[in-house]
């Protein structure tokens, strides 16, 4: 008995230097002013890049943090988190301030391989100024083409399974089509489809539809990240059966923009754990998503990039925002013009992630924290 109680002991003190060691998946969601740009670092030393953020011009930059563009402020964010090459980079559509950063960013920092869904789907419409042809995505997926050329090029379908170290990114939705069976532990009827009517499917499909849609696992944690991914391939997803299940970290789709995504079938079916909306002072971050992502009970958390200049009311707690409204007047002079803000700092918004659940988020601006622990 003594011998057995003494080996007993000796796993376990062995165990314990083991477990204090586990390393966590880090997520850095970063602000590329209105754009999107997530990065992951796995245990491994393993990356992945989401989005690149707008093209130079665009974007309020430069900044006050020194940023000239988006592919800068990655590249700080890969900095912070040690990271030399990014491994792999996600293109989800090819809309400027998803796409537009790409270029830059592959001239600033080296990059392994690059993900998309294929050809651009937003056919150049007739009589476009030439001056605004490159900022429409037949002209950013030419710039994107030839930013891939000579790295190795992954064309992202449906049910495909990428393994980046101990994440798994299984693409859920890519060029308008979607999983044909409910993942392991998805498949039950979801309820929330009957007070969530589908809208008519618009026939035009564009480059919002076809956004390459990430469901990403690390350990026990689902990780969604949807792109722009549109309002009725959301629907195709989550009705009438949910083919999903439980999402414990939610990536605010489309940077919490209405009508044009975030389904609430579709988000009451994931019940995020904890939510972050890579929102812009005037972009996105709009009241039915709010609504919609506050609604969900299994909410422990939502957290925003940044304030909201029209609803500032509806931007909750300033510790889980992680950069606050300018000054009236600065707000007031970019009033009339639909995209432009004020340049900021472009504080982050940093997610690290254990695979037994736990998960803390920090506000880069301020180093506020709060750690969760995901529900199964």
């Amino acid at each position: 008995m003594r011998q057995a109680r003494s080996a007993l002991i000796a796993v376990l003190l062995c165990a314990a230097p083991a477990a204090a060691q586990e390393k966590p998946l880090k997520i850095m969601v970063v602000d590329v002013e209105g754009g999107a740009a997530t990065l992951f670092l796995t245990p491994e030393g393993q990356s992945l890049l989401i989005d690149t953020g707008w093209p130079a011009g665009a974007g309020q930059m430069p900044s006050p943090d020194g940023s000239k563009d988006s592919a800068d402020r990655i590249v700080m964010a890969a900095k912070k988190l040690g990271i030399r090459k990014i491994d792999y980079v996600l293109v989800t559509h090819y809309h400027d301030d998803h796409s537009g950063g790409a270029a830059a960013l592959a001239k600033k920092i080296p990059v392994g391989t690059f993900i998309d869904h294929g050809p651009n789907g937003d056919p150049l419409r007739p009589g476009t100024a030439p001056e605004r042809v490159i900022n429409s995505a037949a002209g950013q997926y030419q710039v994107y083409q030839e930013t891939v050329e000579g790295h190795q090029r992954i064309i992202a379908k449906a049910g495909d399974v990428i393994k980046i170290g101990a994440l798994t990114n299984i693409i859920v939705a890519s060029d308008a089509k979607v999983i044909d069976k409910p993942l392991p532990g998805a498949g039950a009827v979801n309820l929330n489809c009957y007070n969530t009517p589908p809208r008519d499917i618009d026939e035009n499909v564009n480059e919002n539809t076809r956004s390459v849609a990430s469901l990403l696992r690390f350990g026990n944690v689902s990780i969604a990240q949807f792109g722009d991914l549109s309002w009725d391939i959301e629907y195709q997803l989550a009705c009438p059966i949910d083919r999903l299940g439980k999402v414990n970290l939610l990536i605010v789709t489309q940077h919490g923009s209405a009508n044009v995504s975030n389904n609430a079938a579709h988000i009451a079916a994931m019940a995020p754990d904890v939510a972050i909306m890579p929102n812009g002072g005037k972009k996105g971050g709009d009241p039915d998503v709010i609504k919609t992502v506050t609604a969900q009970e299994s909410v422990q958390g939502f957290w925003r990039l940044h304030e909201s200049y029209k609803f500032p009311e509806l931007s909750g707690d300033q510790n889980f925002i992680a950069n606050l409204n300018p000054p009236q007047t600065e707000i007031d002079k970019v009033a009339q013009k639909p995209w432009e803000a004020p340049p900021d700092m472009g504080h982050g918004l940093m997610a690290e992630v254990w695979k037994s659940g736990r998960i803390t988020v920090t506000n880069l601006r301020n180093g506020f924290s709060r750690t969760y622990q995901s529900r199964n």
